[in-house]
């Protein structure tokens, strides 16, 4: 119960992400941020699957008042959004707003409980919490998880549909996107090119949301992408919304935690592979992750194995069980057998620690935006793999914009093949074009950090954003 005879409580605020791992743990970061600040209490929303799990990885951070709840969701997804998910986009989001009258219970429920929720702040895909926000007379603010680029082309969402750029992926140029460098329609968002017409409805239904908002948290730096955040910032500001760039926001936990940060987790973490990379020389190791949701086929992963085996580099590779499609144990034992003595394999990684050892040399990635923001906050150049969402768009603007990471040929037939992945490595791992791209991924590693350094922009904005809250 909210305690009695305190002249002002907390300012409560409801933090709500989509139930995904790349999406939840910005928020959480940024939540633990909030609540570490005098005044304030958070309640962490979660659906009910997603929850269950989460507890069982949950320390509570100390000396903040910072807590968990859920609410009920007919799709069952402990692990977060899955494979199965993001083919079914349309469907999925179509279920999520079930929980809308479960959302309005929650909120009233809470606030006689705790304090009056004071905002909510959500994932921007929820665009109908706006609407819970309103019914409660309360200001919602939009968690923007990805990239700024990403906002600009979630942006002109109606303009790409209505010109017919949904479906077609070929090598002509977008210029209807401002904000932005070239761009080609095969660097539109996958789940933009797919045949999904309910997504394709929700997609256009969710753009005029942003503008309601009170305020817009991008989980970015400006010094990345200054050109994409003036434009957003110009074109928000006309209806009265803020456009904040306070990212990399797990860096913001660094501010926060003695201990630095510690991953948002829904599978259990494997510390050991921590003391093998100890025994590994400086930047040596290739780290290989394709994230949470990425499912590969067994033709793939062994031309993948192959080529990882031609360069005999130490590698430290995330292998989920549920990576392979089919999960064909035998396929991962012989390979882990065959390679005992040049690498590390382990279900799930404490990532974080991992791009902070000295001994990673470069990332083979899905390009999910947090490894990417990740992998530059600690100097680690990227080689793209990208395999859905928005990976590919990422993917682009490390390998064109920042010239940081490298690519992968895919053949006709979408897979990329041992010889190219070989070369690939190498160049990465040896040649003059990975020294160059580490020389560069360094400077925007210092950016990245004096941008959450008391009084860097993204610390700067956020502080502000957080006075306005309390002055309300």
């Amino acid at each position: 119960m909210a305690s009695q005879g305190t002249s002002s409580p907390k300012i409560h605020v409801l933090a709500f992400p989509v139930p995904g791992q790349g999406h939840i743990t910005p928020m959480m970061h940024l939540c633990k941020k909030i609540a570490a600040r005098d005044g304030f209490t958070v309640s962490f929303v979660n659906v009910d699957s997603l929850h269950d799990e989460m507890i069982k990885h949950w320390r509570a951070p100390p000396n903040t008042d910072l807590r968990l709840v859920s609410i009920p969701l007919s799709w069952k997804i402990p692990h977060g959004l899955d494979a199965h998910t993001l083919t079914h986009l349309g469907e999925f989001f179509k279920a999520t707003t079930e929980m809308i009258p479960a959302l309005e219970h929650l909120v009233s429920k809470l606030s006689l409980e705790i304090s009056p929720v004071r905002c909510i702040i959500s994932d921007y895909f929820f665009f109908w919490t706006q609407d819970v926000a309103d019914k409660f007379g309360i200001p919602r603010i939009v968690l923007w998880p990805g990239s700024t680029a990403w906002t600009t082309i979630e942006y002109h969402i109606p303009e790409l549909i209505a010109g017919g750029h949904k479906l077609v992926a070929d090598e002509s140029v977008v210029g209807i996107i401002k904000g932005l460098g070239p761009l080609h329609q095969a660097d539109v968002p996958l789940y933009l090119q797919a045949d999904d017409h309910l997504w394709a409805e929700y997609s256009v239904q969710r753009v005029p949301y942003i503008r309601k908002a009170s305020c817009v948290l991008v989980n970015s730096f400006y010094d990345l992408e200054p050109e994409a955040s003036d434009f957003m910032a110009a074109e928000l500001r006309k209806g009265g919304t803020e456009f904040l760039s306070v990212g990399p926001m797990f860096l913001l936990d660094e501010q926060t935690s003695e201990i630095g940060p510690t991953n948002v987790v829904l599978r259990n973490e494997d510390d050991e592979c921590l003391r093998w990379l100890d025994k590994q020389e400086k930047a040596s190791v290739l780290y290989i992750s394709f994230g949470s949701i990425a499912v590969v086929t067994v033709e793939q992963f062994e031309e993948l194995a192959v080529g990882l085996e031609a360069i005999g580099k130490p590698f430290l590779w995330v292998l989920r069980p549920e990576l392979l499609i089919g999960n064909p144990v035998e396929k991962y034992k012989e390979f882990c057998e065959r390679t005992s003595k040049q690498g590390f394999t382990v279900s799930w990684a404490p990532q974080l620690r991992v791009l902070k050892h000295p001994s990673i040399a470069a990332h083979l990635s899905h390009c999910g935006w947090n490894s990417v923001l990740e992998s530059i906050s600690n100097g680690v150049p990227l080689m793209c793999w990208p395999w859905g969402a928005e990976q590919n768009t990422n993917a682009k603007l490390v390998i064109h914009d920042w010239k940081i990471g490298a690519g992968f040929a895919r053949g006709a037939n979408g897979l990329i093949g041992r010889g190219d992945i070989e070369k690939t490595l190498r160049e990465v791992m040896d040649g003059e074009r990975g020294k160059q791209m580490k020389d560069t991924v360094e400077v925007l590693k210092c950016k990245a950090r004096k941008a959450v350094e008391s009084g860097g922009r993204s610390a700067a904005s956020l502080d502000g954003f957080l006075k306005g809250l309390s002055s309300q």
